[in-house]
């Protein structure tokens, strides 16, 4: 019985799929089953019965789950508390994000992150709010990184620790024949125009649904023609004359500029904040380096240092 054999039980625990946990661990479908059965063979036991297109834990794969999550985890800890005499900090940071966070904050600050801990590698999922609690709950990643405040923490013992403020912009296109005939525009004109919205859930369409709500509109309100969960895919859009949208004021780049318009609306400037979860447990030192980094670099302190 290997580490290696235990972190790739996990994630076929996980996802039950031998497929879809070869996606995730960039290993071929054989590869995992070759594995698993080595692992049974180990055990003497059989860990998973194959049910359709699933694959279900037994009564030995229940029993065995969260004592290989206790090992590895145990495995990570040695690693790093021997790290200091390899000739300078190791481990794995694993990080869960938003997308905005993900796609626009984070790129500088891994980098940066990189350049003085080279030694110590790294993986970023870019989920939904309620995906990264979850791999909070059971250990998947060591930190979260959300836009706005869930209203819901499933239970999670967790602390929470600002690192800036987010406006949300209207965007409308420039090469094509404007949408929008005034700047700045009445938020009341902007219902009768087409709109491309996020996807239920995400951080940017509570934050203007709650604001809304606050200005005396139905969350309803604009004529959403199609939701879409990736921001580039959002201005491609705007940019095509498809409709108008609210994105993050941090996924406007340079380049953008040719090709959409921010527009001004009258009283109606929503604004979210950007958070990092940490939970109450022990973190990884590769975790708390990473927090120095993140904090340094968004000019923001972590509270109590």
């Amino acid at each position: 019985m290997t580490n290696d054999q235990l972190r790739i039980f996990l994630k076929v625990a996980e996802h039950q799929s031998f497929t879809q946990a070869g996606e995730v661990l960039f290993l071929t479908q054989p590869a995992i089953s070759l594995q698993i059965k080595t692992l049974e063979k180990d055990l003497g036991v059989s860990l998973f019965e194959r049910t359709g297109k699933k694959v279900l834990l037994t009564e030995a794969g229940r029993r065995l789950l969260p004592l290989a999550v206790s090992i590895t985890r145990q495995m990570d800890e040695a690693r790093e508390a021997v790290a200091p005499c390899a000739g300078g900090p190791q481990g794995h940071l694993r990080l869960g994000a938003s997308m905005t966070i993900g796609t626009y904050l984070l790129p500088p600050v891994l980098a940066a992150f990189h350049r003085a801990h080279p030694r110590i590698t790294g993986s970023l999922a870019v989920r939904n709010t309620h995906q990264i609690l979850h791999d909070l709950k059971t250990s998947e990643i060591d930190l979260g990184l959300i836009e706005g405040e869930p209203t819901k923490t499933q239970g999670l013992s967790l602390e929470r620790s600002f690192l800036q403020h987010d406006r949300l912009v209207l965007i409308d296109s420039v090469s094509l024949p404007k949408i929008l005939r005034t700047d700045p525009v009445p938020l009341s004109e902007l219902g009768q125009f087409p709109a491309i919205g996020r996807e239920p859930g995400s951080g940017t369409r509570q934050v203007i649904e709650k604001e809304l709500i606050e200005k005396g509109f139905s969350p309803d309100f604009f004529q959403v023609i199609m939701t879409v969960d990736n921001p580039e895919a959002i201005k491609d859009l705007v940019a095509l004359g498809t409709g108008i949208a609210f994105i993050s004021g941090l996924s406007i780049r340079p380049e953008d500029t040719g090709r959409i318009r921010t527009v001004p609306v009258v009283d109606f400037q929503p604004v979210r904040d950007l958070w990092v979860f940490i939970p109450n447990r022990k973190l990884s030192p590769a975790a708390d380096f990473f927090l120095e980094t993140l904090f340094m670099t968004t000019r923001e302190r972590r509270p109590g240092n």
